[in-house]
């Protein structure tokens, strides 16, 4: 038994390692910070309060999120020194990790891996779902890492029955969990699994005292920081109303406002399999499957795992292509198979495959700036915002969305956001930013577009500054006396 079988060649780890590398070099060059959308400076907030924490300044509170992501930023900080960019080292790093054990997974499972480094830098480092999500400030590759690190050790357990093996999975389960709260969903097939395997020797259920022990360490800073409301995550709306019948859903109405999809909830579950923003060649492979009856067995718990958390996803009122990073390394583990088949049924012909892959990859540069393009206008949009606002600082500002960015870029202000409650009363001279034709559609009726026609309809609106989108910065002056009704 050849327990190196599935060790990366030194070329391999250089490639694995460098190509992520050098893309976020150019996306930094570019003057991309990491930073996009409300997630992204919630996660920079915390982390610097953790770091502060710390430090010997004051509590960081609680937090509804998971708390691995920020935790490791303020740890790693004392490293780095930066906390925006520690966040960025922690997401390329977890792009670099996830596609060495994606490597190594495949290795372990099947015999026939000889195209194995073309299939993880094609379809995993140059995914343009992946490559965002290893570029931006946000815990779900991070999360996606831990999970390939433990059904990695989970699989090698299964095959060399070691100890250390199962050690780790515990481990990297519990970290991927404690980074993503759904990361649940798509390990507890495999924690059946490993459990059933335990049950069958009596002799080895000596290793669930190690493994919960490992679970307590690991929970701590979670029973900490969340001990008033240590259950609080499952009380999410999304899971409130979760149900079958969302399945065949594209439109919902919840606390995130009014979704339109172009596609029911069932179809959308299953994006990672064939969407071109994660795998360009997906169908293709899906097909040749069907058409050519391929007989190959897949791992049933990696199966399973992918399917449960598919369906999960289908049950949310809610769609967004982040959540399907999670199992994406499952689905890629399983297609496999088929395309190391249809690359040997053409092994005779190089310039074939030679240009074949070469089409591929420009395919996939193309996708990713594409899908890319939306993510460096937020962000610059943001920044142009930030410059803007700047001089009016140390006032009482009314927004919406835009004010969470405001607030990780250090500017002074008396924030009362317009989602979290209605407003009654205003004051001369406070300050408005908001885009109400951004938002009349999916906030029709809840919070923000109530509080805008209250201002607008009730008092005078001076603009001070007109920004990018259809951004505008007002200035209250008083309120409008009522009229009467004859006039």
């Amino acid at each position: 038994m050849n327990l190196n079988k599935n060790n990366i060649s030194p070329t391999s780890y250089l490639v694995l390692t460098l190509v992520p590398v050098l893309i976020f070099i150019c996306i930094r060059a570019l003057g991309f910070d990491g930073l996009y959308g409300q997630d992204s400076y919630e996660y920079l907030r915390y982390s610097k309060a953790l770091f502060n924490a710390f430090n010997g300044g004051e509590s960081a509170g609680d937090y509804f999120w998971p708390l691995y992501y920020p935790l490791f930023g303020a740890l790693a900080n004392y490293i780095f020194g930066n906390i925006l960019f520690t966040l960025n080292f922690i997401s390329l790093g977890a792009l670099i990790i996830s596609s060495i054990y994606l490597y190594k997974t495949i290795k372990l499972l099947y015999t026939n891996t000889n195209y194995t480094l073309h299939f993880i830098v094609l379809f995993f480092i140059f995914s343009p779902s992946v490559i965002i999500l290893g570029i931006v400030v946000m815990s779900d590759l991070l999360s996606a890492c831990f999970i390939i690190l433990s059904i990695y050790h989970a699989l090698k357990f299964n095959k060399y029955n070691s100890s250390k093996n199962l050690y780790f999975a515990a481990v990297f389960a519990i970290s991927a969990i404690m980074t993503r709260y759904a990361s649940f969903v798509v390990l507890l097939p495999f924690g059946v699994f490993i459990l059933l395997k335990l049950l069958k020797t009596k002799r080895q259920l000596i290793h669930l005292i190690p493994i919960l022990i490992i679970v307590g360490l690991l929970t701590v800073p979670h029973f900490y920081i969340r001990s008033e409301n240590v259950s609080g995550f499952l009380n999410h709306d999304w899971l409130q109303k979760w149900s079958p019948l969302n399945f065949f859903k594209s439109e919902f109405n919840t606390v995130d406002g009014i979704s339109h999809n172009k596609l029911p909830n069932i179809i959308y579950a299953f994006y990672n399999l064939f969407h071109p923003k994660f795998l360009v060649l997906g169908i293709g492979l899906i097909l040749a499957i069907i058409f050519k009856n391929l007989k190959f067995k897949p791992n049933k718990p990696l199966v399973i795992s992918y399917l449960l958390y598919s369906l999960f996803l289908a049950g949310i009122p809610f769609q967004n292509s982040r959540f399907l990073v999670l199992n994406f390394g499952l689905a890629l583990v399983l297609l496999f198979p088929t395309f190391q088949y249809i690359i040997d049924k053409f092994s005779a012909h190089k310039t074939v495959i030679n240009s074949a892959f070469l089409l591929l990859i420009l395919t996939q540069i193309f996708l990713c700036l594409y899908l890319f393009r939306p993510f460096y206008e937020r962000n610059k949009f943001e920044k142009s915002i930030a410059t803007l606002m700047k001089p009016y600082q140390n006032k009482t500002l009314y927004s919406f969305d835009i004010d969470v960015a405001l607030k990780g870029r250090d500017l002074d202000f008396d924030y009362k956001n317009m989602w979290i409650e209605q407003y009654d009363k205003f004051n001369t001279n406070d300050l408005v930013l908001f885009n109400p034709e951004k938002f009349k559609s999916q906030w029709k009726g809840k919070n923000p577009m109530l509080n805008w026609e209250n201002i607008k309809h009730n008092y005078k609106l001076k603009i001070l500054e007109e920004g990018l989108e259809g951004w505008k910065l007002y200035e209250i002056k008083r309120k409008i006396l009522a009229q009467n009704s004859g006039n």
